[in-house]
């Protein structure tokens, strides 16, 4: 048998591949085909005709969470070694650590003998719902911004700019008045100062008069 009398021959052994997963999340809720399943069934087709697949070509690319891949695969007929077809496959991969990849790898391999053997599954085409990925993107998004210290803008830098000139007190001076109050966040710049330091500012500000030489004690 030539490599193509023997697709032909698997696609008449295997003509429909019944889902065997679940996935759930939120308001998602479908039944999915696993990749397990597809390569253990497509596994045994291909020793039982003599038959080889691997791959030989991949390009990677990552967006955010999400990785994705290109594949090229090779598939060879044992009995005439010369005799072989190639085979193109994408997939993608959400992880926000390293599987990325892997998973994308494993996306496109299972899409490839699908789609090689025109094998009906009628899957949705993400094991991961793109409801899931979306809410675990904003979830990250929302942690960073919590985490992330808010500085002031440069209208309340004026105003403490103002303030320091008006009481005499340098900007050294106030950094390290903020560095006592705040010392796991001292900040090394005016620039740097949170919202939340910059309202002691005020207050320690206002209670000096115009061209005082030492800061006010610490009301804190």
């Amino acid at each position: 048998m030539n490599i193509y009398e023997k697709i032909l021959a698997i696609m008449q052994d295997v003509q429909y591949l019944a889902k065997d997963d679940h996935v759930e999340f939120g308001k998602t809720n479908y039944k999915a085909l696993s990749e397990e399943k597809v390569t253990a069934i497509m596994r045994a087709e291909l020793i039982k005709y003599s038959l080889i697949v691997y791959p030989y070509q991949q390009d990677s690319n990552r967006a955010g969470s999400v990785t994705h891949v290109d594949t090229k695969y090779r598939m060879v007929n044992v009995e005439d070694p010369k005799e072989f077809i190639e085979i193109a496959s994408a997939g993608d991969g959400a992880d926000s650590q390293d599987k990325g990849t892997g998973k994308a790898m494993t996306y496109a391999f299972k899409y490839m003998w699908l789609r090689t053997f025109a094998l009906p599954t009628g899957e949705d085409p993400d094991k991961i719902s793109s409801a899931e990925l979306d809410d675990k993107d904003k979830k990250a998004a929302d942690k960073a911004q919590t985490a992330a210290p808010q500085y002031i803008d440069k209208i309340k830098q004026t105003v403490i700019f103002k303030e320091l000139h008006r009481t005499g007190w340098n900007a050294k001076s106030m950094l390290a008045y903020i560095a006592k109050k705040d010392p796991e966040n001292a900040p090394d710049t005016l620039g740097h100062i949170t919202v939340k330091q910059f309202t002691w500012m005020v207050k320690a500000l206002e209670k000096r008069p115009d061209k005082a030489a030492e800061p006010p004690a610490d009301q804190a």
